[in-house]
């Protein structure tokens, strides 16, 4: 293991090399910088981005939307030293409802889906959604709540749907119009999480 401030000497060293990533997936230094980030704490990833015509490139921490992981994001970002034409963030940001997630070949499209809050009797301070998307199969349970997630963490960003979204049920759409009625727009699902915000500050 190594502390935040040996991680930071190392990317410091390597930074101009690890620059390259932003035209094309280089694996080698991909698994390079993986690598080592895993040596400061072994459940953590990376992404490497940043705006079209910038010259500044973006080093996002992840924990992978297990909160557990949080704090060692925290941590890292927060002791990270200023680079030239890199800027260090905490956390994968939100892309918003325009985005489309492609896992196993499966479109998972907001403007497709729809929602409800669901109540969880045992357990109830969790919050809870159901999803409702056409192309649902029973059968493919596991890939379809990956495609979900991936979806909630790309719509909302990885720290507001980890905390915000504690549990999704996924269907097929409703059968009948009245059960339909219930459900709201995939795309109000940020709307939906400041209502529940406000309620639970205000009672």
């Amino acid at each position: 293991m190594i502390t935040a401030e040996m991680f930071w000497n190392w990317f410091g060293e390597n930074k101009d090399r690890f620059y390259e990533i932003k035209e094309m997936y280089h694996k080698e230094l991909y698994m390079e910088l993986q690598t080592k980030l895993r040596e400061y704490y072994p459940k953590l990833s990376f992404q490497i981005g940043g705006k079209i015509g910038s010259p500044v490139r973006t080093l996002t921490i992840s924990a992978n939307g297990i909160i557990e992981n949080f704090p060692k994001v925290e941590e890292l970002v927060s002791l990270a030293p200023i680079y030239e034409n890199w800027e260090v963030v905490a956390f994968k940001p939100a892309d918003g409802f325009e985005i489309k997630v492609n896992v196993g070949g499966i479109i998972f499209d907001p403007k497709n889906l729809r929602f409800v809050p669901i109540e969880l009797v045992e357990y109830p301070d969790v919050s809870a959604i159901r999803v409702y998307m056409p192309e649902y199969e029973e059968e493919k349970n596991d890939l379809f709540k990956i495609g979900v997630h991936a979806l909630l963490e790309a719509c909302l960003g990885e720290k507001t749907a980890a905390t915000q979204i504690n549990y999704v049920d996924i269907q097929s759409y409703p059968l009948t119009p009245e059960e339909y009625k219930l459900t709201e727009d995939f795309i109000y699902l940020e709307k939906y999480i400041e209502y529940r915000n406000n309620q639970i500050k205000y009672n």
